[in-house]
């Protein structure tokens, strides 16, 4: 085994996204750079780690042994910094957070800036992405999740559940989807359809999609400029002015529970407990625009008025 940590760093990144490319820009170097690494390791290891398919680069039966190994190696570093890490006392050094984008800009932004101005020592690197980063592999120290199995390896908290209602444009912009069959609406649904089942899920599996984006924002967009309807959650279009529910009728399911997760051994990181609570209370106490229960555009501050345009 390579005694080299950069060389497993450049080995893992290939093996995760199958691709030169993709693990280029995980890494912050050009392809060239990762082929020409590529081909070191190997040499040094005298065997070849990766098929090159047309699906990517797949793992050889010797490249994926190595692969358990390294990640042991990768968990049992990120558990030592984890253990020096959480041993800080003051609300001082990094935090990273991970959370989807589309719920920093809906919601929960101003909240962490006023986090941030309450202590002045703390360094914030805010990872916004759908996919699930690895706290037990130390991308992030918390992560705000929906879902309704948080994994074991975590501790944390059910923050609260999250309602969808069906949404159009207020005014004359939405006015024909109120006089219009459901059977005749016009759909804005998601590229990814395995998002599309698990948000519109059984309930919704009639509805033909005429308009399809690639993001939740994009959706809303569409919605507020009249071009269709569809399923958003309560608390970023309740307090929209320029959204009205159809009906009354709230999706509310597990899957969409929210939840603040953390590692075990960050327990005792002071700026990380003080991050934790600071975002718990504020979500607990606006659990009823969460659950769908505000009456519309009674929101607790005007989002839209105080973000950047």
């Amino acid at each position: 085994m390579s005694n080299n940590w950069d060389d497993h760093r450049y080995f893992l990144a290939i093996a995760r996204h199958r691709s030169l490319t993709a693990a280029a820009r995980a890494l912050g170097v050009s392809q060239p750079t990762v082929s020409r690494r590529l081909e070191v390791i190997e040499a040094t290891f005298n065997a070849r780690l990766f098929d090159r398919t047309r699906q990517g680069y797949e793992l050889t039966p010797v490249g994926a042994e190595l692969f358990d190994t390294v990640v042991r190696v990768e968990e049992d570093l990120a558990d030592a910094n984890r253990k020096i890490y959480g041993m800080d006392q003051q609300a001082t050094g990094t935090l990273r957070v991970t959370c989807t984008e589309f719920f920093l800009n809906g919601y929960l932004d101003l909240h962490i800036w006023d986090f941030l101005r309450l202590n002045p020592g703390v360094e914030l690197s805010l990872i916004c992405t759908q996919s699930p980063l690895s706290i037990t592999r130390g991308d992030a120290d918390v992560a705000i999740r929906f879902t309704e199995n948080p994994p074991d390896t975590l501790i944390g908290r059910k923050l609260t559940s999250v309602a969808y209602g069906i949404y159009a444009a207020a005014g004359a912009g939405g006015e024909r989807f109120y006089q219009l069959d459901r059977t005749d609406w016009d759909w804005i649904g998601i590229h990814d359809e395995s998002y599309n089942r698990l948000l519109f899920g059984a309930r919704f599996s009639s509805i033909r999609f005429k308009h399809y984006v690639d993001s939740m924002a994009a959706m809303q967009s569409m919605i507020r400029a009249g071009l269709g309807v569809t399923l958003l959650p309560c608390y970023i279009a309740d307090p929209d002015p320029q959204l009205r529910r159809l009906d009354d009728n709230l999706l509310i399911d597990s899957k969409f529970d929210m939840w603040i997760l953390y590692h075990p051994e960050m327990r005792s990181s002071y700026r990380m407990r003080l991050l934790i609570d600071h975002v718990s209370q504020q979500i607990t106490s606006d659990v009823d625009l969460f659950t769908g229960h505000r009456a519309q555009h009674d929101s607790v501050f005007d989002h839209q008025a105080l973000s950047p345009s």
